[in-house]
């Protein structure tokens, strides 16, 4: 503490001016700072990466389109190569036996060239064939056991319909049989019933008649009378016989139906047990359907997947016969016959000399010079010939900064030939056309276009804002309202804008191109100062 206060009295005097100092610098930033002016911490914490300036009118170079006579052609180095090439490999290892063509001679597609000899490759063929026959066989029996397993399932079904049948009737002839025996049962009721009723009529005509008799003793009564009671004590045990008879016969008949309906009832106990037989076995044929079914899937499988190795074998047999894939000429015999080659491993070159290729390299100053279909010249030693332009290839290569165009040649006549030097001639004319710089020309995918100067329907106000506070917008110059800054010009009206020109250009000549449509005599195309444009941007003319 005590060399902390020795520092004060030494110093105080350099303490208080660095205080005074700290405390009127802040009251002048605070104080008298002009307006607008950031404090060393705003400007720190700004981001300056969101300011950009503000947009004006772009300076531009234009073009009077006008005619104008192109200058000559020009001559680039060319070669000659066929229009296909193609190697006949071997696509089976063995030995070439034969190669019936040699080079210089015209060959069509689909032309035998050479033959190699595989015996593995017969081998597996022959291995394969009859590997499928034996699996298409083993399908056969597999849909005869299907075949089999449903006609006993049919079987099963038609036993089952019959029991049921049986069934039904047994049913119906027990109802009947039962209907019977309650009938026979109440006809021996009766009987019953009415031996009774002739039993008491007996009965009191015994008593009856003992006691006429007694009276006839006693002359009470006459003889006559005394007979009378006597048939009728007669007639009653007559009638007593007959009821047993009934009886007899009634009972009989509750046997017979009780045997009846006992048989019948048999009768349906032996139809259910059939039915349920038949039930059995059609479940078990039902499951040997689905078996056999589920095996001949998978030997059907078997045999397909059989069929396409023996396929497969059958192709690769056939890669024993060369042929060609497409019309042309032999080139090359790279191999002799009796030489023993590997799957891959070419043994005759094929070219297709008909048409030719011819192959230029253009620096990519000419890139808009060529299009597909301009007409070119084509000269060798052999004499020259038009033709055109078939394909402009898309890249320009980084180390030579050319670019490759194409055109096809007809050679009738077989002289030409791949390999051969030419020259690739793109002719001018003296003829007035149409044309404009060919700086101007852009390319996109949609196809070639210029940006012309076209006049604004509106050429509009200007617009003044604040770099501080960029919603502030004003039609002229002034102090922002927030901070008290001067206001810059953000959008400089005019009336002149730029328009994107789509264009299809013809052949080139020094540095004008052919404008064959969508320009006319008279417009004003932008050949510099045409990089950041965009749709309707004002632009400012200037040197022409």
């Amino acid at each position: 503490m005590k060399p902390f206060l020795s520092f004060l009295r030494k110093h105080w005097l350099t303490l208080a001016i660095l205080v005074g100092s700290i405390y009127g610098v802040n009251w002048v930033v605070s104080n008298k700072r002009p307006p607008g002016a950031m404090t060393v911490v705003e400007a720190q914490a700004m981001d300056m990466t969101t300011m950009k300036p503000p947009s004006g009118m772009m300076p531009v170079s234009v073009d009077i389109v006008a005619e104008r006579s192109l200058e000559g052609g020009k001559s680039l180095p060319a070669t000659i190569s066929a229009l296909t090439e193609e190697e006949i490999v071997a696509r089976v290892g063995g030995r070439v036996t034969r190669i019936l063509v040699y080079p210089g001679d015209k060959v069509v597609a689909g032309q035998l060239i050479a033959t190699i000899e595989a015996p593995e490759a017969d081998a597996d063929l022959r291995k394969s064939q009859a590997m499928a026959g034996a699996k298409a066989s083993e399908v056969v029996s597999a849909e005869r056991e299907i075949a089999n397993n449903r006609n006993m399932l049919a079987g099963a079904n038609a036993k089952i319909k019959g029991a049921e049948t049986a069934i039904a009737r047994a049913r119906s002839d027990a109802e009947a049989a039962l209907l019977e025996l309650l009938k026979a049962r109440d006809d021996l009721a009766g009987a019953q019933a009415m031996r009774f009723e002739q039993e008491a009529d007996l009965k009191f005509a015994e008593q009856s008649f003992a006691r006429e008799k007694e009276l006839f003793t006693k002359g009470a009564i006459s003889q006559e009378e005394l007979q009378g009671s006597q048939r009728d004590r007669d007639t009653a045990a007559a009638r007593v016989k007959a009821a047993d008879a009934a009886i007899r016969s009634a009972a009989q008949m509750v046997k017979i139906a009780e045997k009846r309906a006992q048989s019948a009832r048999q009768m349906i106990s032996q139809a259910q047990s059939e039915a349920a037989m038949a039930r059995s076995e059609a479940e078990q044929a039902k499951e040997g359907v689905s078996q056999a079914q589920a095996e001949a899937s998978a030997k059907r499988f078997e045999s397909s997947a059989a069929g396409a190795e023996a396929a497969g074998a059958y192709a690769v047999a056939n890669y024993r016969q060369l042929r060609a894939l497409s019309s042309g000429v032999v080139s090359e015999r790279v191999v002799s016959p009796g030489t023993s080659v590997m799957a891959g491993q070419a043994v005759v070159r094929l070219r297709s000399v008909g048409k030719l290729r011819v192959q230029a390299d253009a620096p990519q100053a000419l890139a808009g010079m060529f299009d597909v279909g301009n007409l070119v010249q084509v000269v060798t030693d052999l004499g020259q010939q038009e033709a055109k332009i078939t394909s402009v290839f898309p890249t320009v290569d980084s180390a030579t900064r050319t670019f490759r165009v194409e055109a096809i040649i007809q050679n009738t006549d077989g002289k030409l030939k791949p390999g051969m030097f030419a020259h690739l001639e793109i002719t001018g004319e003296g003829t007035p056309v149409l044309a404009t710089r060919t700086v101007a020309i852009q390319h996109d995918g949609s196809g070639k276009f210029v940006w012309v100067v076209k006049q604004k329907a509106d050429p509009g106000k200007s617009d003044w804002t604040c770099t501080m506070h960029l919603e502030i917008s004003q039609t002229g110059p002034g102090q922002c309202p927030k901070c008290g800054m001067d206001l810059t010009l953000r959008e400089k009206g005019g009336s002149s804008m730029a328009h994107r020109q789509p264009i299809t250009v013809g052949r080139s000549g020094g540095d004008f191109t052919e404008v064959v449509a969508g320009l006319e005599h008279g417009d004003k195309v932008i050949w510099a100062g045409f990089e950041d444009l965009v749709e309707g941007m004002a632009v400012q003319v200037g040197d022409k």
